[in-house]
């Protein structure tokens, strides 16, 4: 009988483990110069040798083998250890951060050749769909279990990617709304101050994202001209010398976003009332206050996070009747219901609410866009009159 060749591997009984081992010879590991092999085993021989076959396969395909001893917990760590440059904010890179612990809780232990897309979907991702988490949370959190499989693929030490095999199941989600007439009208005749009449205003009739309003200077805001400029909003980012999470003004990204609005005269007498309060806010904190020109400001003038005002919001609707199951987004929901349900041509709407064309406009608003067309009946009635017999 002939010599066995290089790669095809042995098959031997370890008396210390009391079981049988398949080694494979992966030659030396061009870094360390140390020789790399790879073992299975099995209770019998033949168990051990079909085991060690899976792996000669998976080299002939692959060109290596990947790692037996690896888990998922392992290469979580690896992933937050070192996170993709896409992860720019600290935002991010928490929420991502949150994902990867929940993955290492419920599979952690799992080592990553024997993971398989049913472990994910049974013991990942179904039980997050039963706890009640949202489909997005779900998904994100698959997200990036995918992408530490990723990165340990392109090292060689796994084969298939189980996660991105898994499907997504339907988590719980809270259907956007929009306001009717009446509770528009009932949220500006509760008691507001300043600073709440000034900002539901804004969002009702202008339209803006939570993070613009809360981005807007007094230089953006011309009453003169009667418009308003908007160009920025806040973000959190890691202070080098504390290491906290600080807010500040970027620049919106789309040239879509950067977008000058004609103000309706309510908003402009409402931010009128607001920066007068804020003066008299100046006044009394003085050396305390830290003036930043931005309109939707603390109460000392520093940047507003917009978990706060979301909180600060469902207690205010709360306060006007309307329930507290509420979110500042939905004030742009309600523009867009507003302008539709009154026969503003989808492209204009569009244009006001920053969007890239009125498709992304019908796609993110879809319910709150009428089902009907009616310029066509306007025009129609200018022409013929209503109710001529023609």
């Amino acid at each position: 009988m002939g010599r066995r060749s290089r790669g095809d591997g042995s098959v031997f009984f370890d008396a210390g483990r009391g079981a049988w081992v398949g080694a494979l010879d992966l030659g030396r590991d061009p870094e360390s110069g140390k020789r790399v092999r790879r073992k299975v085993s099995g209770r019998t021989k033949t168990e051990a040798k079909d085991r060690l076959d899976a792996l000669k396969a998976e080299k002939a395909r692959r060109g290596t083998v990947g790692r037996q001893d690896r888990t998922v917990e392992t290469v979580m760590r690896d992933l937050l250890a070192a996170p993709p440059r896409a992860w720019k904010s600290e935002i991010t890179v928490s929420v991502n951060t949150r994902h990867a612990e929940r993955v290492i809780a419920a599979i952690g232990k799992v080592r990553l050749v024997k993971l398989t897309a049913g472990t994910v979907e049974r013991d990942l991702l179904r039980p997050m769909a039963q706890a009640g988490l949202a489909t997005s949370t779900i998904a994100g959190t698959k997200g990036v279990l995918e992408l530490a499989i990723r990165r340990a693929q392109r090292d060689g030490q796994v084969g298939q990617n189980a996660a991105a095999l898994a499907d997504v199941p339907q988590g719980t989600r809270r259907p956007s709304r929009s306001m009717t007439l009446e509770q528009i009208r009932a949220l500006f005749a509760s008691d507001l101050t300043a600073w709440w009449r000034a900002y539901t205003l804004a969002g009702v009739m202008l339209g803006l994202r939570p993070g613009e309003l809360l981005g807007l200077r007094w230089e953006d805001i011309d009453f003169a001209e009667a418009v308003i400029r908007v160009r920025r909003s806040p973000k959190a980012s890691k202070d080098p010398s504390t290491g906290k999470l600080v807010l500040k003004l970027e620049d919106l990204k789309t040239e879509q976003s950067r977008r000058t609005l004609a103000m309706p005269a309510a908003v402009a007498e409402a931010l009128r009332s607001l920066r007068t309060s804020q003066a008299g806010d100046k006044l009394r904190l003085g050396r305390y206050y830290t003036d930043l020109g931005v309109v939707f400001c603390g109460h000392a003038g520093q940047l507003r996070w917009r978990q706060n005002v979301n909180d600060s919001f469902k207690k205010l609707c709360g306060a006007a009747g309307l329930g507290s199951d509420w979110h500042p987004h939905e004030l742009r929901h309600s523009f867009v219901s507003v302008l539709s349900d009154h026969g503003v041509d989808i492209e204009d709407i569009a244009d006001a609410a920053g969007h890239v064309n009125s498709n992304v406009t019908r796609t993110v608003y879809r319910h709150q866009i009428a089902d009907k067309v009616t310029k066509a009946s306007a025009v129609m009635d200018q022409i013929f009159g209503a109710g001529s017999g023609a």
